[in-house]
């Protein structure tokens, strides 16, 4: 397995749970993920708690599901915020849901991965997580 496969994966299941933490708290929301270049994007606000706590912490964790349930792919990664307008613009013209936004905002927050490792797992080895193949990216 490579990163092929997880990008492959991910265009296939593109909602994934991204999990924050805030004061040794777990928080868990649905995202989107952005696929531009064979690269990872995702976009949120400062204005809201999870902004805020990717902010203060850019570690977090991602989880995607099969549709049939058969397969599961979590992703553990660093986040890297970017200043990039271009694609802060891309979004905005092509998501409906960033309409309010401007690429100049600075509380909207452009964001992708880093050092991330990954792991493929299904009900047949549901109960040997540690010994599943790691495709670092």
């Amino acid at each position: 397995m490579n990163y092929i496969n997880v990008l492959e994966f991910i265009k296939q299941n593109p909602v994934c749970t991204l999990a924050t933490s805030k004061n040794n708290q777990p928080r868990v929301r649905a995202f989107l993920t952005n696929i531009v270049d064979d690269k990872f994007y995702f976009t949120t606000s400062a204005d809201k708690n999870v902004g805020l706590e990717i902010l203060e912490n850019h570690k977090c964790e991602l989880c995607y599901l099969s549709s049939d349930f058969s397969k599961m792919l979590r992703v553990e990664t660093t986040l890297k915020i970017l200043d990039d307008k271009t694609m802060k613009q891309h979004f905005i013209d092509t998501r409906d849901y960033l309409k309010g936004f401007s690429a100049d905002d600075e509380s909207f927050i452009l964001f992708t991965l880093s050092d991330s490792k990954a792991r493929f797992w299904s009900l047949e080895n549901n109960m040997d997580e540690r010994n599943l193949e790691v495709i670092d990216f």
